[in-house]
């Protein structure tokens, strides 16, 4: 496919416990096309975390192979997801003075700077630095301070650290596969981008993206992010639960979910019969669909008890006017959003990816949003802004320097 000098290709490459998924946008005349999207099962990562290198670059290639094959584009680099239970979020402050006179662009990054002088254990760094407010003296809720005058300059922003080794790790998987890396980005706030409405984020949203070894949550207020973390249980447990449960294969157990799960037994009208295949040729029995969903319900509301803690200990429970917005594979299970709503008391609905055009069957779907989000956070420059240290972004060229130079 010919390519115009003005348009630009980006491909966000969803690195999932479950999945891995590439998406191909096309920015042109102003707006972007969603052009491809491929997908591949991945057996090496647990809980967001690589465990075999190997696995996953083979995974990546064949999810990229496929985007390519739909999309019609070759396919070099990639803005890539990162999710597992070693990342951190934390707000932070910083001052510098000015002495009464105007803020200048090196302010603004002395200040930046001086947010991210807080202690980090060993063995990690910053992945984001997101910038909430400035404040010029008394004066606090300032997105631009350029050209302001005052004796000091104050920055509340909010980081996002992750281990060392997991950025490696992912840079590392990509290099096998042949593919460069030009940033890396907490998924949840891909997820953001793809799903949350400009008046959620003001108004206060949790965005709860499910997805199959990790939940990531990000709490958005006033325009900012405000609070993010991950907790190690999402739908991955559920298929373990419903294998154990019903004594059938993992296999067996994600076709049951996915065809038949339900997370409120009050949902179900009547004692729907589901066969199970059963493993080593044993003969097929039959469950009633209210088992199933017992068991899921169990696993769905411990997941929903946690998150209820996390937003309490964010501080930021009061604030969320907009409510909650489930995405992630797992939130299209029937009732997810029901169940949440009454646990949470506030409004809850399943957040797909809108307004955007994408030339696929499937793309408007809860569990491509961080793929999508990826291209929109690569197209609209957060990689290469405050965002994202320029430290972290020479660590993983370098790595990727070294992988090239080897092969």
């Amino acid at each position: 496919m010919m390519q115009h000098e003005n348009e630009k290709i980006i491909v966000g490459l969803d690195v999932g416990t479950s999945k891995i998924c590439a998406v191909v946008g096309l920015e042109c005349s102003g707006y972007v096309k969603f052009l491809g999207i491929g997908q591949c099962q991945t057996h090496g990562l647990r809980k967001g975390f690589v465990i075999n290198i190997d696995d996953t670059a083979m995974s990546i290639r064949s999810a990229v192979k496929e985007a390519e094959l739909m999309s019609g584009h070759s396919i070099k680099s990639a803005v890539v997801g990162i999710a597992d239970k070693f990342i951190r979020g934390q707000n932070s402050t910083g001052m510098v003075m000015l002495k009464g006179r105007e803020v200048g662009q090196i302010d603004v990054q002395r200040v930046i700077a001086a947010t991210q002088a807080v202690p980090l254990l060993d063995g990690r760094e910053t992945l984001h630095v997101i910038p909430q407010e400035f404040i010029v003296d008394a004066y606090a809720g300032i997105e631009q301070p350029l050209g302001m005058s005052g004796e000091r300059l104050e920055a509340r922003v909010h980081l996002v650290s992750a281990a060392s080794t997991s950025i490696a790790n992912i840079v590392n998987a990509c290099g096998k596969a042949e593919l460069s890396v030009d940033g890396i980005v907490f998924q949840p706030l891909a997820s953001a981008q793809a799903v949350l409405m400009p008046e959620e984020r003001d108004l206060g949203v949790v965005l709860i993206d499910i997805g199959g070894g990790t939940t990531d949550i990000a709490i958005f207020s006033g325009g900012k992010v405000r609070h993010t973390s991950v907790i190690p249980v999402a739908g991955n447990h559920l298929t373990n639960d419903l294998a154990v449960g019903l004594h059938v294969s993992i296999r067996e157990a994600e076709r049951v979910k996915c065809l038949f799960g339900c997370c409120l037994e009050n949902m179900l009208n009547e004692e729907t019969s589901v066969e199970l295949n059963m493993t080593g040729g044993g003969r097929n029995k039959n469950v009633t669909r209210r088992g199933i969903c017992a068991i899921l319900q169990a696993r769905i509301h411990e997941l929903f008890t946690i998150i209820g803690k996390e937003l309490s200990r964010s501080g930021y429970e009061s604030e969320l006017g907009a409510g909650a917005v489930l995405t992630g594979g797992s939130s299209l299970l029937t009732g997810m959003d029901t169940l949440a709503e009454q646990m949470f008391s506030m409004p809850v609905r399943v957040g797909e990816p809108t307004n955007i055009r994408i030339y696929t069957d499937n793309g408007r779907v809860p569990q491509f949003a961080t793929g999508i989000g990826l291209v929109l956070n690569g197209l609209q420059g957060v990689i290469a802004r405050e965002d994202q240290p320029s430290s972290l972004v020479a660590t993983f060229k370098r790595t990727l320097g070294r992988l090239w130079n080897e092969m």
